[in-house]
């Protein structure tokens, strides 16, 4: 009997073939990046190759500066690209020196000058549904965190409807999966709001339900600190919630 090997993509095991339940659970796990903050590390198990990572939270809760800390922690052993079209690309470069220089007071012995860093963008043009193709820099990259997703769209998207918004992230998460890149993207809700979106009063970020193999839900502490409350949730695995510094 012919026996092929596992290859596995991401997340996933490429190819068609109905593969015995044994020899899944025995291969190795891919390596995985670090997001900088240990207990989600412990409850993810890490960004892992072609997974899906959403980051949820209000306007001014703090998404871009987890995002940051996440990308910035995920470039000290992977190679990542961080795509932000709201903060200035010089201000969102002081922000990366500022996580770098945090991270490595929490334990890493490296000193900031010496630590890698994401390369950063200010747009990234997503691929239409059905194109194959990426920026080449995206397909060879270990991770890239788009802050925020939905303004990485070409125009003609903007008023898609919520079907087509569905789509156009299972495109992503295809093209994730493919090309073996983690995939982190990020959205805001209103200001002031609190837990879980809704798909009532939330329908730009439904779609992030969807797709997301991990969601991290940032919420306000009860009094304001520079901590917020962080839900992490795990696809398969269940959820978690716990203190996460900001700032």
């Amino acid at each position: 009997m012919l026996v092929t090997p596992l290859h596995f993509d991401g997340p996933m095991v490429a190819g068609g073939l109905a593969y015995d339940i044994d020899e899944l659970l025995a291969a190795p796990q891919p390596p995985a990046l670090s997001t900088g903050v240990e207990w989600i590390d412990q409850v993810t198990g890490g960004i892992t190759p072609g997974s899906i990572w959403t980051i949820l939270g209000a306007t001014g809760v703090g998404v871009t500066t987890f995002a940051t800390r996440l990308a910035t922690a995920a470039a000290a052993t992977g190679t990542v690209i961080l795509a932000n079209n709201h903060v200035p690309s010089r201000s969102l470069a002081r922000q990366v020196k500022q996580s770098a220089s945090r991270l490595s007071r929490a334990g890493d012995d490296s000193p900031p000058s010496t630590l890698p860093l994401p390369r950063l963008a200010s747009w990234l043009p997503l691929p239409d549904l059905g194109d194959a193709s990426w920026d080449g820099d995206c397909e060879r990259a270990d991770a890239v965190v788009l802050d925020t997703w939905d303004e990485m769209w070409q125009p003609e998207h903007w008023s898609h409807t919520r079907e087509q918004r569905v789509a156009g992230v299972r495109w992503l998460r295809e093209m994730a999966r493919n090309k073996g890149t983690a995939l982190v993207l990020t959205s805001r809700l209103p200001y002031g709001s609190s837990g879980a979106p809704r798909p009532d009063t939330h329908s730009a970020v439904e779609p992030f339900d969807d797709v997301a193999d991990v969601n991290v839900w940032l919420d306000w502490s009860d009094d304001r600190s520079p901590w917020r409350v962080a839900t992490v949730r795990v696809r398969g695995a269940g959820s978690e919630r716990n203190r996460l510094p900001i700032g």
